[in-house]
This record gives C-alpha cells, sequence and structure tokens, in this order.
C-alpha cells in the first residue's frame, strides 16, 4: 500500500501560488505517496495568533482540528512557518477539549522536505532525475521558522544537493532572516526593506539564477525586492526545484 498524505496548501499558496501546492503533490506522487486534499481548508490561524488576536486564531484553529481529527493520514505542508504554527503554538490557543486531538494532530503534521527525509527515508533524489532537465545555479534561504522553530536545516540542503541538475552554491548568511516576518513586515516596513535589502546582496553576490527556500512567503518577500530592483533572479519554493529537476513528463 502506498503512503498516503494529506496536503494542507496555505493560505499563502492557495490565494497566490497554487503552482506550487501542485508541485508539492507532484514531487510526493513521483515518491510513491498518494496525496489527498481536504477541500474545506483555509487557514492555520498564524496571521492571527502573531498579531495578539488569539481569539481569532483559535476559531482557525478549531477548524483545522475539525477537519484532520478525522482523519488518520499525516498532514503535509510547504511551509515550515504554519507548520511550526501547528506544532508549537496550537496547545497555546486551541479549545482544551480540543487538546487530545491537538497533540495528535501535531505528530502528523510534516513540513514537505521533513516528510521526504524523515518520514519516507529519501534523502538522496538521484535516482528520480529527469534526463531532459537543464542545470540551474541555485542559492538556498533558511527560514526561520523552519530552522529555528523546527529545527530543520540539513534535510532541505542533503535534498538539493542530491539534485544533479542543481549546482547548489552557498550564500553568505543564509540564515538570517529576509525581513518579512508576516505581519512585521507590515508594521516596521522600513526594517523589513532594510533587511531584504541585505538579504538581497547576499543572493545577487552568490551569483545563483534561482533562490529558493522552504517558505514561499519568505520568496514572495525577495522576489518582490528583486523584481523592483530588476535582478534577473527567479524565486522559487523547493517544491518547484525538485519538480524541475525530476522532470514533469518523465516516467522514469
Amino acid at each position: 500500500m502506498p503512503d498516503k498524505v494529506s496536503l494542507f496548501a496555505t493560505c499563502v499558496l492557495n490565494n497566490f501560488y497554487p503552482e506550487v501546492a501542485i508541485s508539492a503533490a507532484r514531487v510526493l506522487n513521483r515518491l510513491g505517496v498518494e496525496v489527498a486534499v481536504e477541500p474545506s481548508q483555509t487557514c492555520c490561524g498564524q496571521p492571527f495568533f502573531n498579531s495578539g488576536h488569539w481569539s481569532d486564531s483559535a476559531k482557525l484553529v478549531g477548524k483545522f482540528v475539525s477537519d484532520y481529527s478525522g482523519c488518520d493520514t499525516d498532514i503535509v505542508l510547504p511551509s515550515g512557518s504554519c507548520t511550526s504554527m501547528i506544532r508549537n503554538h496550537y496547545m497555546e490557543v486551541c479549545d482544551q477539549n480540543d487538546a487530545d486531538s491537538v497533540e495528535d494532530i501535531s505528530t502528523r503534521t510534516f513540513e514537505f522536505t521533513e516528510y521526504i527525509t524523515q518520514k519516507l527515508g529519501i534523502y538522496d533524489l538521484s535516482p528520480f532525475k529527469s534526463e531532459s532537465a537543464e542545470s540551474i545555479n541555485v542559492t538556498y534561504h533558511e527560514s526561520c521558522h523552519l530552522n529555528r522553530e523546527l529545527g530543520i536545516s540539513k534535510e532541505p540542503i542533503a535534498l538539493l544537493g542530491s539534485l544533479k541538475t542543481i549546482i547548489l552554491v552557498n550564500m553568505d548568511q543564509s540564515e538570517v532572516c529576509c525581513g518579512f516576518g508576516g505581519t512585521f513586515s507590515t508594521k516596521y516596513p522600513e526594517i523589513s526593506t532594510a533587511m531584504a535589502e541585505e538579504k538581497i546582496a547576499n543572493v545577487k553576490q552568490s551569483g545563483a539564477e534561482v533562490v529558493t527556500a522552504s517558505d514561499m512567503s519568505c520568496l514572495m518577500h525577495m522576489g518582490g525586492l528583486m523584481a523592483r530592483k530588476n535582478l534577473d533572479i527567479k524565486s522559487l519554493h523547493i517544491a518547484q526545484i525538485i519538480d524541475l529537476s525530476m522532470g514533469m513528463d518523465d516516467k522514469k
């Protein structure tokens, strides 16, 4: 029997970057995983939580619990920040009657690269390579929630490094925040922009054609600034990078 997961696309992907969720599903399929999507999924509640509106966040937490407590499959998210919200903060705002369900859901919730490496046990993606994919220079940005709150750092780099069509180039201060921080970017736009400027300078200095990360919110922030600077550098989610390297139409 193949592994089965429910893909939680996140509101950022659902509203702005659905192609990332499609890439994540396609990659998981290629790795032998059957992917389903809960059609009523919305937001994990993190924006409200980070803004201090815990009662509003609790309503979305309750909905998430209602959506996923009835299933026994793992839940995969192409986002370190949303995964961290569920695993590290749901218990703080959930209805106490839902505490057992939150604890159960937390043990079944995985970030995309974490699921591939730690649950499937796959660190080498070279057997799934596409014969037609072109080589590209890629640099990796470590998103804060993924690294600092989930402790996931080596896993995405291992997967990228195993892709034969990816030339992984180092970026100075790859672990430093890009400045987005969700509502931080709207509350403190000057600081947020200054942090993004430093990050983009390091991306440019790396010489990479593409900057990737495990959180599309970071890439949205960096991509917007790079577009305003007319830089010929793409920002692609790690699921898209893996998808491109595997080849969308290859059967191998």
